[in-house]
């Protein structure tokens, strides 16, 4: 609230860039308010709805079970938290609307992982898939104006954006292991951390070239998942003692259920997240907002949930109250943070575009990196990699022409560096810190994040450079 206020003080006076009336200023800050209360409710019934499943499963000790499940497939934790914290978050962008960080954290949780560690890694996790997004949305709708423009097509920007992305998650799961248990966590785990990068990254480059945008995210992580199981069943990973998974499985539940039932509510919503998205017409999903289907999915799951594990009405309702309690202050949180964003964005203001403006004008050769930079910026401001790739798309096709340089290129480089902003994004860090209860705590969240950001930001902004200048400077052409 108070980056608001100060954002509204700027806005009226310094960013007052149409000479508005004092009237003029109040009416667009007001409409905009109101909007950012709108759309952060709209993400704030994702954070209740996830939230509640966990409560959930807490209560009714599921969770329990889910743990031994897991722990049947490995025990080594490192493993657990690869699987769960990227591929799981790939397969999940089906639905997009930042639900794989909101599902994934807090499952995480409940395996016993810290709220912090649990948080960064997840998403750390969703930091490339987002270029896709639901059905390839975020490449399809946010690079249609160089398809407008006969300068692309959808399978081109797949295609480009896909050669950024595999190098990102062949490496994600070193950062990962890093992330969760420092240097010393790499050791006998090495092997499966290569086969983990090595696998996902074959399968994000030939989806995304070969294939389309559409089940990029959905088939990269449904198949990476799939992949590494089969190989902790083949291969028997060294895994030190401080590593093993040793929770304690006693008969101090309140009920026991076979792994089916137990992990019956997450199976649920990840069938129907990416069915719905994929059979029910666009125009109906979007009716009022995109998100709002997700959130619907997501309740309905945890409903299903209480009923599949027996949860009695009064206990339902007993866990939702609780759950209520806890996410109501981060109602106020995501509607402040919103609405900083939508007065950024707005031509009123033009703050974003002197964010962009500015290191477009001085990049020169070096654009293709500035493109990566103003896309990164562009989602951390926004929340989204689609509002981020619309904004920019038409700055980077003018830009592109100026200095010669190939347009697929240059957007794919805008498009890769949107993903990795949401990461770091305040908007899904608040929401992420919000599922699994530790709100106030999202700069510890941030600071666990910003460096493994930083070296995938570096990376992509070389391969921006060795893209555009040597490698595929006519790439679709």
């Amino acid at each position: 609230p108070l980056t608001l206020l100060y954002t509204v003080i700027i806005a009226f006076s310094y960013f007052n860039i149409n000479g508005l009336d004092f009237k003029s200023l109040v009416a667009g800050t007001d409409a905009l308010l109101w909007k950012g209360v709108k759309e952060g409710a709209k993400i704030v019934m994702l954070v209740f709805s996830s939230f509640l499943l966990l409560n959930l499963m807490q209560r009714t000790g599921a969770i329990r079970q889910v743990q031994k499940t897991l722990a049947s497939v490995t025990r080594d934790r490192r493993a657990q938290l690869v699987i769960v914290g990227m591929m799981v978050p790939i397969f999940l962008e089906a639905a997009g609307a930042g639900s794989p960080a909101a599902i994934a954290a807090p499952f995480l949780v409940g395996l016993g992982f810290d709220p912090l560690v649990a948080i960064a890694v997840a998403l750390l996790g969703d930091a490339t898939p987002c270029s896709w997004g639901g059905a390839g949305l975020t490449t399809i709708t946010g690079g249609a104006y160089l398809v407008d423009q006969g300068l692309s097509t959808s399978a081109l920007n797949s295609a480009m954006v896909g050669r950024f992305h595999m190098f990102g998650v062949l490496i994600i799961p070193f950062l990962i292991t890093l992330l969760g248990f420092g240097r010393k966590g790499f050791k006998g785990i090495v092997p499966y951390l290569i086969f983990a990068g090595a696998s996902t990254c074959l399968l994000m480059f030939g989806i995304s070239n070969f294939i389309g945008p559409e089940i990029t995210s959905l088939g990269t992580g449904l198949l990476s998942i799939v992949l590494s199981i089969g190989y902790l069943k083949l291969f028997r990973i060294n895994t030190p003692e401080e590593y093993l998974y040793k929770a304690d499985f006693g008969e101090d539940v309140e009920k026991t259920y076979s792994s089916f039932r137990a992990l019956s509510p997450y199976l649920l919503l990840v069938v129907l997240l990416p069915v719905i998205r994929y059979t029910v017409p666009f125009s109906i999903l979007t009716t009022f907002g995109y998100i709002v289907w997700v959130d619907c999915v997501v309740f309905f799951c945890a409903a299903a949930g209480g009923v599949i594990l027996g949860v009695s009405m009064e206990g339902f309702c007993d866990t939702m109250k609780q759950t209520l309690l806890r996410v109501v202050p981060v109602m106020v949180t995501m509607g402040a943070l919103l609405t900083v964003s939508y007065i950024m964005q707005s031509a009123d203001t033009g703050m974003m575009t002197i964010i962009a403006s500015s290191i477009a004008g001085t990049a020169g050769v070096l654009y293709p990196a500035a493109a990566v930079l103003i896309g990164a910026s562009g989602s951390f401001v926004t929340g989204t990699g689609l509002g981020s790739n619309i904004m920019f798309a038409p700055m980077h096709v003018d830009a592109a022409e100026m200095l010669g340089l190939n347009p697929v290129v240059v957007f794919a480089g805008q498009n890769a560096g949107g993903s990795l902003g949401n990461m770091v994004c305040p908007n899904n860090v608040v929401s992420a810190c919000a599922t699994v209860n530790i709100i106030g705590q999202e700069g510890e969240v941030l600071r666990r994040s910003i460096a493994v950001f930083a070296v995938l930001l570096l990376m992509y902004m070389c391969l921006g450079m060795v893209y555009a200048h040597i490698l595929f400077p006519y790439f679709g052409a």
